[in-house]
């Protein structure tokens, strides 16, 4: 019987369930404990599907009153003091800390317990370190890296990055040291469950699966539906994605369902089913701004799909480019209409993409792999 007790803090349930549930299973099968504290989700329909499938695999769920960015101190403060209760009553091994906010929090929490060791994963920077710099983020990066300066002299702990661009930017803040980094390539995929279909020759189906914010690509996505509508190529262009998000980045309701009215875009919601979506396409798509390393890209090579992303931190570095799929500028559209045009008119570099890609999760991104290159750090 393992002595491990793991608790994971998190922005949200759904996040938690779809990114790292495999962790927690993994920790349960060696005889350890696990809980997940979570913050405030703004879709509880999601949530509350999350909630009840830790419920299901016997894993304890905690919510605080904290949420993805800083809206109400008063609350966020309340929310750290019931982080501080619910790890004390838990007594953790270790605290995995995940997401921006998650890190945040956890940060806080240990330093007032000042134990156990903290797992902090760098999935992403987030909105506080990309985009415009205001004044409102100017301060919270200097908190942010106060804190990060403090705590990281008074606890033990290690720092998963899934990719060096975000670990230089993130020892910019804050010198850590080299002993205490691990890079992973992200939270992995289970290439058992995603495999590949058979090949669809009559059909021209494309997706962006992701939240459906702008900072995803979404704008270019569609404005690259437009230019091959002009181009009279005919495809035909898929979101699945959560629309109810507290994330600014986030793209109105009125302007996506106009878009659906105009008949540019098919748009399919949050899809528990992943699988059956992607057998149903032909090319998957991400013009993201930046990621950590992106699951739904694991997801498509693992399922013997040709990806196109954008050559930025995370999606980068979960392709090879020209080989599984099409590294394209930023928030370039014709660039982005360019290269489905290409995959589209040329159905044998769909195939060869696609079996490339197929390769590369098996050696690179299976569960397998990646699991325990972070469960030994809970020891």
């Amino acid at each position: 019987m393992s002595n491990l007790r793991v608790a994971y803090v998190i922005n949200d349930a759904n996040f938690f369930v779809s990114h790292r549930l495999p962790l927690a299973l993994s920790v349960i099968n060696k005889g350890g404990h696990v809980a997940v504290i979570t913050g405030k989700n703004i879709n509880v329909k999601l949530e509350n599907e999350a909630i009840n499938l830790l419920k299901q695999y016997k894993i304890s769920h905690k919510s605080c009153n904290f949420s993805q960015g800083f809206r109400n101190p008063v609350s966020e403060i309340f929310g750290l003091f019931q982080l501080i209760y619910f790890l004390k009553m838990f007594r953790p091994t270790s605290v995995h800390s995940v997401t921006s906010k998650g890190n945040f929090m956890a940060l806080l929490a240990l330093n007032i317990l000042k134990k156990p060791k903290l797992i902090m994963s760098i999935s992403g920077l987030g909105t506080m370190f990309t985009g415009e710099i205001n004044a409102k983020k100017k301060f919270f990066l200097f908190l942010y890296k106060s804190i990060l300066n403090f705590s990281l002299k008074r606890i033990k702990y290690n720092i998963i990055f899934q990719n060096e661009d975000d670990f230089h930017q993130f020892n910019s803040l804050v010198k850590i040291n080299s002993k205490n980094v691990e890079f992973v390539p992200g939270s992995g995929v289970d290439t058992s469950y995603f495999v590949p279909t058979k090949f669809k020759l009559n059909q021209r189906n494309i997706l962006l699966p992701s939240r459906i914010l702008y900072e995803k690509g979404v704008n270019e996505f569609i404005d690259a539906a437009k230019i091959l509508k002009k181009r009279k190529v005919k495809a035909n262009f898929y979101l699945a994605g959560d629309i109810t998000s507290a994330n600014p980045s986030r793209i109105p309701k009125e302007k996506i369902f106009s878009w659906i009215k105009e008949g540019i875009v098919i748009y399919l919601d949050h899809q528990k089913d992943m699988k059956s979506i992607y057998s149903k396409m032909n090319i998957v798509c991400l013009p993201s701004w930046r990621e950590g390393f992106p699951k739904v890209l694991m997801e498509a090579a693992s399922c013997g799909l040709p990806t196109i992303t954008t050559d930025v931190p995370g999606c980068k570095h979960a392709i090879i480019n020209n080989k599984t799929g099409i590294l394209i500028p930023v928030k370039n559209s014709i660039a982005l209409a360019n290269a489905i045009e290409k995959l589209f008119q040329d159905q044998n570099l769909q195939k060869l993409m696609g079996k490339a890609g197929r390769v590369l999760a098996l050696n690179k991104f299976d569960l397998k792999n990646i699991v325990p290159q972070i469960v030994k750090l809970y020891e």
